[in-house]
């Protein structure tokens, strides 16, 4: 039983070596022709590479300020809870390094983005509008009702075409063009964004960065501008009343000159006590409306940008040599393993 298992494997072992040999006499004897079409595909690599346009890249490196708290924002929550009013917390996680990849890149972002303007080719225009205007799309559009098309940066005055248009752009820079990664163990996420057009790259890159933190500072300050807006109109208020009271307590002294009754006594006490309750709470506003005024001047941006994309930008461009390499040994490679599969399959046949 051990003599004939070793005489199988020796077949098979036989076999496999007859099946290379034989290989290699196919490939041998196709050489000439795998050359020269290998050769062939080369120079249509060559071809392509002149003909394709230049991508150029755009990257934008940041930090997330994790170190920032509601300090401040929570002092001035303080504050105004003396006077009845409730900030809560803040959402700190809400700008996680987690979830600012998908920010960077959510629709409300990347469209405020494409109506920055911005100077390419020496012409000033919204970026939206240059986009369409380098990748030609009016020409696709001629003879329909958006071959003049254009945006400004009003939103009111948008159409359904403009409103399909722009999300048609976001759709296709958020997936072919603008991309986000997070290095590892640390928080940097740099921005990236490819474009035929160099100095749209750029530009985009930079006014994603700027729609991003200008985003982040609303929804940071909105509790802490809520607090300024209740400490003025509650200062407005509490002084018309110290007004109010001061008026009252001089008219009672001057119509009450001279005359010296319990009951008058008592009206004047009350009325000075007023003045001087409204004078302390008037001031204590007043205290606390200039230290909420100052830290919502001093909210640090959630952006710490490190690296900005600079001219001339990287070129990804695969150079001519390049590409006739990569296409030779391709087409060798996938025609060889053809032809190997065709022998294969003709020898089980016959």
């Amino acid at each position: 039983m051990t003599n004939l298992t070793e005489h199988n494997d020796d077949i098979r072992l036989k076999d496999v070596i007859l099946k290379l040999i034989s290989i290699k006499q196919l490939l041998w004897k196709k050489k000439l022709q795998i050359i020269s079409l290998s050769i062939i595909f080369g120079l249509i690599g060559c071809v392509y590479s002149y003909f394709k346009k230049e991508i150029y890249e755009a990257h934008l490196t940041f930090v997330i300020d994790e170190s920032q708290e509601s300090g401040g924002l929570g002092v001035i929550s303080g504050m105004a809870s003396q006077f009845g009013f409730n900030l809560g917390g803040t959402s700190s996680g809400t700008f996680s390094q987690t979830n600012i990849q998908e920010i960077i890149t959510s629709r409300r972002v990347v469209e405020e983005a494409l109506l920055k303007s911005g100077i390419i080719d020496g012409k000033k225009d919204l970026l939206i509008n240059h986009h369409i205007e380098f990748n030609k799309y009016r020409d696709d559009w001629k003879g329909t009702n958006i071959e003049n098309l254009y945006f400004t940066s009003n939103r009111n005055d948008f159409s359904l075409q403009h409103d399909s248009i722009i999300g048609l752009a976001f759709f296709n820079l958020t997936n072919d063009n603008i991309s986000t990664s997070l290095q590892d163990e640390s928080n940097i996420i740099k921005i990236s964004c490819i474009s035929k057009n160099e100095d749209f790259a750029k530009l985009m890159i930079e006014s994603l960065a700027q729609k991003l933190e200008e985003y982040y500072t609303i929804f940071q300050t909105a509790k802490s501008k809520n607090t300024l807006d209740f400490l003025s109109f509650r200062a407005d208020s509490v002084l018309n009343e110290l007004k109010q009271a001061e008026y009252k307590y001089a008219a009672y002294k001057d119509s009450n000159f001279g005359v010296q009754r319990a009951k008058g006594l008592l009206e004047e006490i009350r009325l000075k006590r007023d003045v001087e309750i409204l004078n302390i709470m008037y001031g204590e506003i007043v205290k606390n409306l200039e230290v909420s005024k100052f830290t919502l001047l001093n909210n640090e941006p959630l952006l710490n940008i490190i690296d900005t994309p600079t001219l001339p930008l990287k070129v990804n461009k695969l150079s001519m040599i390049a590409a006739f390499i990569l296409f030779s040994i391709l087409f060798l490679l996938i025609y060889s393993f053809t032809l190997i599969i065709k022998q294969i399959i003709n020898e089980e046949m016959s």
